[in-house]
């Protein structure tokens, strides 16, 4: 029944609204606006101050370095000793979490040649920017941080100084520096930041570079900082203000996602993400024109990413760690250790001299050298003159119990000594050993899978959102390959096509496996040389197993032609425009020619097409996208494929071809 009266209260209770403040909005005034960050801050704070995050914090630090006594509670006699297997067990979980990246698959958005080979291309861009050694650091610091702060974060942002064009970068940030909506949880499905409605983060930058981010509140924002000359050397110093990204959401309850800034109660600025298309580019689409936005996420995101493994969904940060976990064992393991080392010192013999006999001066002259000898001549009994009292030395049970404290941190970690690369005990099996070296590196890949592979999906996917939305001019992404040759890719907005998918997926090939697996194929005769050195993971593969076949084959030619390939690869009296003759036009450059046609550009490729080449046109012709283009643009393809069809069975290289630009296709009718 509906009669309130019929209501259980403690039930009524539950279907409360829960929201106590209005979200921030962009079209807020700026004093409400600074009155609500100010009370997101402070009801935040509470909470984070309720669970202890900043003295939880301290502590994990202080461990993983290896502050963990408190001298003031000890004696001053006492050894002050340290046995720190958090930071020694740590360093190897993450050490071997982050050992493999994972593989990053692009997926097109429709499977025709062009599309496939123009998805390749992204994928290789893709595993330029993410497949180094600063995006594994990265990985490793921000699990880390994950273990030490309860969470870890990376950044995403465009920096306009970075290269020609500027260009996107991720960078770590200090989780003590950013925190974030208490109430948000982190989605099993979606990217780490889907769910927090305000993420807030102190920044500090030199005065003259924030008045030059904010030249309409410069002058305010200098009043405040009481600068009054132009070129004081104050601008110089740095200045902490809030950055705040949030989510508000408009009449139909659409999300707008925006971001502003803060020193203490100037509103420094205040704009919609900045890393999105919300205005897009109209194109022709019959009589209604069709909007077109680049954008490869299909909504607009906050751009952090957040490291999480062991959270209950109560909030944004993790419930714990294994580092604080490990804590209560760790002093016991520090006070073991202690006493075995007193009760060993205190094992040494006491010396014990008679007044009678022997001075303090002399008894103090009495060492611990093997070789000395003490005269006594008026003791007619040495026993009566000078003695030892012998002390009992640790107990093994002290022993037996350091080890089991140790075993209970490793097994908290899963790093036990044989998965650290340590000799263990003797008495262990080999059986034994797999299965503890197994069961560490099952934990090791739950990790992977939980974190590293989340991270790195979002930042793949970051990479398309900022490559799609903010790269109006090309940026040269270049790498060099095992075989040291340097590869150079060309990326604009335009590659990226609508509709493209992601799929990230933990790296399978774990090297001293592969090796191992390669070497032993290679005894019994069934793996080729190339793949038995990409295997081994060696550098310049192909080189090195075209020289191996070559010296195989030496007998057969006097060894010439490895005499060849070692010292005149190539020929000298052959200039590159020959070579490009010999080689003629191939995959690559019929997939940028037929990008050229639907583009209504010229076709820049010049020499003779190969049967690949004229390949590649027909499948894109017989391809379901093909279908979809204008009659004209149809057609153009066609007369070319004729002309190359021609070319071939001649054996002529064809002209440059003086095609102009084509106008904007008619609409189909």
């Amino acid at each position: 029944m509906n009669d309130p009266q019929y209501l259980d209260p403690e039930e009524a209770k539950t279907e409360e609204a829960v929201i106590n403040f209005p979200t921030l909005a962009l079209d807020m005034d700026d004093k409400s606006l600074l009155h609500l960050i100010n009370t997101r801050i402070k009801e935040d704070k509470d909470y984070y101050d309720k669970i202890n995050l900043d003295k939880r914090r301290k502590i994990l630090h202080d461990y993983w370095k290896g502050n963990q006594l408190d001298e003031s509670q000890m004696e001053p006699w006492q050894l002050k000793f340290v046995d720190n297997l958090i930071w020694q067990d740590l360093e190897t979980r993450i050490s071997i979490a982050a050992a493999k990246m994972p593989d990053i698959t692009v997926i097109p958005p429709v499977d025709d040649p062009v599309s496939r080979e123009r998805a390749l291309k992204i994928e290789k861009a893709l595993d330029i920017r993410i497949n180094n050694e600063n995006i594994r650091r990265l990985i490793k610091d921000g699990l880390r941080d994950n273990n030490l702060d309860l969470i870890g974060v990376l950044k995403v942002y465009w920096d306009p100084n970075r290269g020609k064009n500027g260009d996107y970068t991720y960078d770590l940030v200090n989780p003590k520096k950013i925190s974030m909506d208490h109430t948000a949880t982190i989605p099993h499905d979606g990217y780490s930041a889907d769910n927090m409605e305000t993420i807030y983060e102190w920044l500090e930058e030199p005065v003259a570079v924030v008045c030059a981010k904010f030249p309409n509140k410069a002058a305010e924002l200098k009043k405040l900082l009481n600068i009054e000359l132009e070129n004081s050397p104050r601008l110089a110093s740095k200045m902490k203000y809030l950055e705040v990204w949030f989510t508000s959401y408009d009449k139909d309850g659409k999300p707008i996602e925006g971001v502003c800034w803060k020193y203490q109660n100037l509103i420094l600025d205040k704009v919609k993400n900045p890393y999105y298309d919300w205005s897009g580019v109209q194109k022709p689409n019959g009589k209604t024109p069709k909007t077109t936005f680049k954008n490869f996420f299909d909504m607009p995101r906050k751009p952090y990413i957040f490291f999480n493994y062991q959270n209950l969904g109560e909030s944004p940060i993790d419930d714990t760690s294994p580092a604080e976990q490990s804590i209560p064992i760790q002093r016991a393991i520090n006070k073991r250790g202690r006493q075995i080392t007193e009760i060993s010192d205190n094992a040494v013999p006491k010396k014990v001299f008679s007044g009678n006999f022997i001075t303090k001066d002399e008894a103090r002259k009495v060492s611990q050298d093997p070789n000395e000898s003490v005269w006594l001549d008026k003791a007619d009994d040495v026993n009566k003159a000078f003695t030892t009292i012998n002390a009992a030395p640790p107990s093994p049970l002290l022993f037996q119990d350091l080890i089991s404290l140790r075993g209970q941190v490793d097994a908290k970690f899963a790093t036990h000594g044989i998965t650290r690369g340590e000799s263990v005990a003797p008495q262990q099996s080999g059986i034994s050993k797999q299965i503890t070296r197994q069961g560490d590196l099952q934990i090791a890949d739950d990790v992977v899978e939980i974190t590293v592979v989340r991270v790195i999906s979002e930042i793949a996917g970051w990479s398309l959102q900022m490559m799609k939305s903010m790269y109006t001019e090309e940026h040269d992404l270049k790498s060099v390959g095992k075989d040291g040759e340097v590869t150079t890719l060309s990326v604009d907005q335009t590659l990226i096509d609508d509709g493209i998918g992601l799929q990230v997926k933990a790296s399978t090939t774990d090297r001293t496996k592969r090796s191992a697996d390669a070497l032993q194929l290679t005894s019994a005769k069934t793996i080729d040389p190339l793949s038995l050195y990409e295997d081994m993971d060696v550098p310049n593969p192909k080189e090195r197993a075209k020289r191996l076949i070559t010296f195989l084959m030496g007998q057969m030619d006097g060894f010439q032609s490895y005499q060849r390939i070692t010292e005149l690869d190539k020929d000298p009296n052959l200039n590159p425009a020959q070579e490009s003759n010999i080689a003629g036009l191939g995959k690559e450059e019929a997939i940028q020619d037929i990008q050229s046609i639907k583009e209504g550009k010229p076709i820049e490729s010049q020499g003779l097409p190969s049967e690949e080449y004229v390949r590649t046109f027909m499948e894109f012709v017989n391809s379901g996208e093909f279908n979809k283009l204008d009659p004209q643009i149809q057609q153009r393809f066609i007369q070319h494929i004729n002309e190359l069809k021609a070319k071939v069975a001649q054996k002529v290289p064809p002209q440059q071809p003086q095609q102009a630009p084509m106008q904007a296709p008619m609409q189909q009718m």
